[in-house]
């Protein structure tokens, strides 16, 4: 994908998190913590690719509890994001 066009997933998930958001809070911590936002478009591909995950994870993840959505779906979006995200702290060293 292109970094314009992840950033317009990123956007999308953002706004399902918001529909999501009133009851489950806790559930996005990580992704809060990340601070990369769909309008920081200073952000490089891998750091929006990373916060699509935590973002899709969560959502999966609360899907999964209180939904139709397996928890193999949840589980693997974790782990790509994790893998993402130790990507990125070897390339800051």
């Amino acid at each position: 994908m292109h970094k314009d066009e992840l950033i317009q997933l990123h956007q999308l998930l953002v706004y399902m998190r918001k529909n999501l958001n009133g009851k489950f809070s806790e559930d996005f911590a990580k992704y809060d913590e990340l601070n990369i936002h769909p309008h920081h478009i200073h952000r490089t591909k891998s750091e929006h690719t990373y916060a699509i995950f935590l973002l899709s994870s969560s959502i999966a993840k609360i899907l999964s509890e209180n939904g139709n959505v397996p928890r193999s779906v949840a589980s693997r979006l974790k782990d790509t994001g994790e893998k993402v995200g130790k990507e990125i702290a070897r390339k800051k060293r």
